[in-house]
């Protein structure tokens, strides 16, 4: 039975990198929660602290699919989509305002949102491609 085998590397880096997105997303949202928007009016609070409230409701699906992991399949892909799109949205606001204050930390961020989806989408692929060809074996 395949749940009495160990995980394959490929379960393991996508149970990593999903892990690790629980973590960035229940710390970042509750430390944007805390904080709302540090400029702007009250929208832009409200705005803001929902934003927050998003994020970390992912935390949950996040760390149920990595505890799951053996039993996902393009749920994972669904999951990597939000970090890369944050990712994306970095980059426009660069473009769109330049770099904020802080330019290391923020670009750091973006490093992360990249890397991170880029890990996880290769890595779920390969556990998918090697499934179908146990399967087929």
């Amino acid at each position: 039975m395949a749940a009495d085998l160990p995980l394959t590397r490929a379960e393991i880096v996508v149970r990593a990198c999903l892990v690790l997105a629980t973590v960035i997303v229940i710390a970042g949202g509750l430390l944007q929660m805390v904080q709302g928007a540090s400029a702007g009016d009250a929208t832009a609070d409200h705005i803001h602290r929902f934003m927050a409230g998003i994020y970390i409701g992912w935390a949950p699906l996040l760390a149920w699919t990595a505890v799951t992991i053996r039993s996902q399949g393009l749920l994972v892909y669904f999951l990597a989509a939000p970090i890369f799109f944050g990712f994306v949205g970095r980059m426009i606001s660069i473009a769109l305002e330049g770099l904020p204050t802080r330019p290391a930390e923020f670009l750091s961020f973006a490093a992360l949102e990249l890397i991170l989806a880029v890990v996880i989408v290769w890595a779920q692929s390969s556990v998918l491609s090697d499934r179908r060809a146990r399967a087929t074996a």
